[in-house]
């Protein structure tokens, strides 16, 4: 049975002058996981919120359970089979409420009884890991508790249609996992269908139909399986000419990304980089490589458009035994690192683990406990003139311009007349702004908030710049664009960066990372040391193709096997040698079977998991 159906969904804003959703048809049935990836501004959210009834569309139809929602009277009738989760941590949620507040409110709001209720809520509590924090508030809790929260609220009048807008951005590793555990655990229990639209490649494999949209249209709908079987030639180079090879590689080869320390592009020929001292091997393609090829990727020309005129020492950051203490609740405890001049210094960790604390004391944002911080050999109040801080909500004002914005914060940084005219027409140029220059900054989408957050904390020439989680719910290609610029940043003009994120393949652009659980420093070091650690400690990786890895993941932790599922493979950890006859006494079938390399993510996983390195 259909649970959605949709025919020529047409939907404008500003009066008809911005086409957000452009004649799409498609369609969930019941039980279904239909995932919807695209770039920023494609449309995304503007059909979920349709399909949810709480967006007026303006041309085709659409259908829930059979009906059609055009009329406020139905969708007022179906709304207790539907729960929408919109984007953003914990929007969804009253903050000064508690967790168990906030799940009563949604409780009443469905009318659900009270027996009920209990019996629901006391399920969902257990299912998220929550009931010890049920009497906490909601605005107290870090981000994955928000989400699992929201989930919670979403559930508890058992709806049958459940639609999730990026439920996992700014979710860390941890959390992302447990947050896809409970969507197929209701999928699985209760025949729940789930409408999602994200922005994690990985997730988007873990789809019965994954749908990418660009410029408002379906530009293909396929399930993740067929998606995989289209027939390109992925590589993977590495090596000491790895960023000579990356600059020709926009010549000869399609949708070149730098990771780290390893080039990764499609091509039919690779004679290209032969005379290059590079290891090259051919890899399985993965959903980003095909959404890539269909949306495009772009390649950032830059030129400097500030200098640092500072004399900066070489240790460009130190950070001496800092302490932060709210109340009786430590959030930094006791941490100290320094960071290199012109270095991307990492900092990860699960959420509420304390990056951002510790990044507002170092920007003078929060005086520490105890401990101190030196910035470009500054302290207190004089940091300020050396940092550019670019936070999680990009601190711009929605209501201004591109353009006005950025004269606002050249004049906070004290960059004014013909030196800060010049260094925003460069900049605008630079990023490819330009053409967004008397855009109204909320009606623009996320990747171009997110450039223009970046030119707005450098307008200055800071020394040093901190970034706090800058590509959250940002799509690959725009990702890439932004680390092309901070790259740029950091080995064409000097700067250092200290970033924090939750996509753990950025984690791998990082010279050196600093890992944080609970307020502490738990792991330090590079990205190759960090996984040469890991490996030590979990023993070997295998990776595995199933019929049906959803279930199989689960026949296998029940054997006793250390498995986790990433996109459609399952990977599992092992002391021991591992081969397919010693996991198919588990009931799984294996459709193929190798040894995986170790990845950020297992570190970020093994390091949090143990709490300890």
């Amino acid at each position: 049975m259909k649970v959605v159906s949709v025919e020529n969904l047409r939907k404008t804003y500003n009066r008809g002058k911005v086409v957000a959703v452009d004649g799409i048809s498609f369609s969930v049935n019941r039980e279904e996981i239909y995932i919807f990836v695209g770039p920023d501004g494609a449309g995304k959210s503007s059909t979920l919120k349709v399909v949810a009834g709480v967006l007026y569309y303006d041309d085709g139809k659409v259908e829930l359970f059979g009906q059609d929602i055009k009329s406020d009277r139905v969708v007022e009738k179906l709304k207790d089979k539907i729960a929408f989760m919109p984007q953003g941590l914990g929007l969804n949620l009253y903050h000064t409420l508690s967790v168990e507040e906030n799940i009563d409110f949604f409780a009443n709001l469905h009318d659900v009884p009270v027996d009920v209720r209990e019996k629901r809520k006391k399920l969902l509590l257990e299912a998220t890991g929550l009931l010890p924090f049920k009497d906490r508030e909601a605005g107290k809790l870090s981000g994955g508790m928000m989400q699992k929260l929201g989930i919670c609220c979403s559930l508890i009048h058992t709806p049958e249609l459940i639609i999730l807008d990026e439920p996992t951005t700014g979710v860390d590793p941890v959390s992302r996992r447990e947050l896809w555990k409970l969507i197929y655990r209701f999928v699985k229990e209760e025949g729940i269908t789930a409408l999602i639209s994200t922005s994690y490649l990985d997730e988007a494999e873990r789809s019965t139909t994954l749908s990418i949209m660009k410029s408002g249209k379906l530009i293909l709908t396929s399930s993740p399986e067929a998606l995989l079987e289209e027939k390109i030639d992925v590589y993977e180079a590495e090596g000491k000419d790895v960023e000579k090879a990356y600059e020709i590689a926009w010549k000869y080869f399609r949708i070149p990304r730098l990771k780290g320390k390893v080039l990764r592009f499609v091509a039919d020929d690779i004679s290209p980089v032969k005379n290059f001292s590079l290891s090259v091997k051919k890899v399985e393609p993965s959903v980003e490589d095909l959404f890539l090829l269909k949306t495009g990727l772009k390649r950032v020309k830059l030129e400097p458009f500030f200098k640092i005129d500072l004399d900066i020492p070489e240790d460009a950051i130190v950070v001496k035994n800092v302490v932060k203490k709210f109340g009786d609740f430590t959030a930094v405890d006791s941490v100290s690192f320094t960071v290199k001049r012109g270095e991307i210094f990492g900092l990860l960790g699960p959420n509420g683990a304390g990056k951002t604390t510790l990044i507002k004391m170092m920007t003078g944002l929060y005086n520490p406990t105890s401990g101190e911080c030196f910035i470009a050999g500054f302290k207190g109040e004089k940091i300020k003139r050396v940092i550019g801080y670019m936070s999680q909500k990009f601190s711009l004002y929605n209501d201004l311009t591109v353009y006005e914005n950025m004269v606002l914060w050249g004049k906070i940084y004290n960059v004014h007349g013909d030196v800060l005219k010049d260094r925003i027409e460069e900049a605008l140029r630079v990023v490819d702004l330009e053409k967004y220059r008397d855009y109204i900054v909320e009606s623009l989408p996320l990747g171009i908030k997110q450039r223009l957050a970046l030119m707005c904390a450098v307008i200055h020439g800071p020394a040093v710049l901190f970034l706090d989680e800058p590509t959250s719910g940002v799509d690959p290609a725009e990702r890439d664009a932004f680390w092309q610029i901070i790259r740029f940043l950091v080995r064409e003009i000097g700067v250092t960066v200290i970033v924090t994120t939750h996509y753990m393949d950025e984690a791998e652009y990082c010279d050196r990372i600093l890992l944080m659980n609970r307020g502490r420093a738990i792991a330090f070091g590079t990205p190759s040391f960090l996984k040469n650690e890991t490996l030590k400690k979990i023993g070997r990786i295998y990776e595995i193709k199933t019929e049906n890895p959803f279930a199989d993941v689960d026949r296998l932790l029940k054997s006793g096997f250390n498995a986790v599922l990433y996109g459609r493979k399952i990977r599992i950890y092992s002391k021991d040698e591992l081969s397919p006859a010693v996991l198919e006494k588990a009931g799984v079938k294996i459709i193929s079977f190798r040894k995986g390399d170790v990845t950020m993510e297992d570190v970020f996983v093994y390091a949090v998991g143990s709490d300890e390195f």
